[in-house]
């Protein structure tokens, strides 16, 4: 038996069934990736500047998610490689087809809130850990419209996997092209995988659990956004609580 026949031996096919639109955006032939983090079953790979997240096929969607069938514990290593060529994604020993796979939309933007949203606001805000302190100059400042001393303030401040600072810019933005006032915020401060999302989120791309808050606001349920907001909550160590920061600090502009 020669080398690499154990290698071909063990190669398992696997099928993308969800793909956010940033990932699908960056995921074309010519994508060469490393597995830059593993967590569980799932992991990010890194390509420059873009990122894609890998995750098993009932995880939260986000906008960087790519949903694979059959994505167990074990099946990514940290430094392996990560290229897309004739439709599929190879990583490691996996060949993940991509071809069939439904692309997750965008928010649709432009309509205005129903009456009752700022109640729905404050039931959202009741669910999640209050912001903090270090932050406050930030979300003070995107409060009263000053973009570039809360980019200042917030760009790559604050725990997690993506700086809180960075999350709450990138709930800022989401709310902004929710209500047809889109931003594009300079992002050269922010940790990679925070700036990969802040522009996912100028475009109205944001997880499904912080798109589904937004929207029960937005029409003015406060028992569905008090719901949806347990959701969110849940969503990364801090990324969920500070993307709904900064949708009320975009949120203080709103005509009610």
């Amino acid at each position: 038996m020669s080398p690499s026949a154990p290698a071909a031996a063990a190669r398992r096919t696997l099928r993308a069934v969800v793909i956010g639109p940033g990932a699908r955006r960056a995921l074309h032939d010519g994508f060469d990736a490393t597995v830059e983090l593993v967590f569980g079953p799932g992991g990010y790979v890194r390509c420059g500047d873009r990122h894609v997240l890998l995750a098993p096929a009932r995880s939260p969607m986000g906008p960087l998610s790519v949903l694979v069938a059959g994505l167990v514990r074990g099946d990514l290593a940290v430094g392996e490689r990560a290229v897309v060529s004739g439709g599929a994604l190879g990583v490691g020993s996996l060949r993940i087809e991509l071809g069939g796979a439904r692309v997750t939309a965008p928010l649709l933007p432009g309509a205005d809130p129903a009456s009752g949203w700022p109640e729905a606001l404050a039931a959202a805000l009741a669910v999640v850990a209050p912001a903090p302190n270090v932050l406050a100059p930030g979300l003070d400042a995107l409060t009263a419209g000053d973009t570039e001393a809360a980019v200042a303030h917030l760009a790559g401040r604050g725990d997690g996997l993506t700086p809180a600072g960075d999350d709450v810019l990138a709930g800022f933005a989401g709310w902004r092209w929710a209500v047809g006032a889109p931003v594009t915020l300079p992002a050269g401060r922010c940790a990679p995988l925070g700036r990969d999302y802040l522009r996912c989120a100028e475009r109205g791309e944001l997880p499904r659990p912080a798109a589904a808050v937004l929207s029960a606001i937005r029409g003015g349920d406060a028992a569905a956004t008090r719901r949806r907001a347990g959701g969110l909550a849940r969503w990364g160590a801090s990324s969920g609580a500070a993307l709904l920061w900064g949708m009320a600090a975009a949120a203080a502009k709103t005509p009610t």
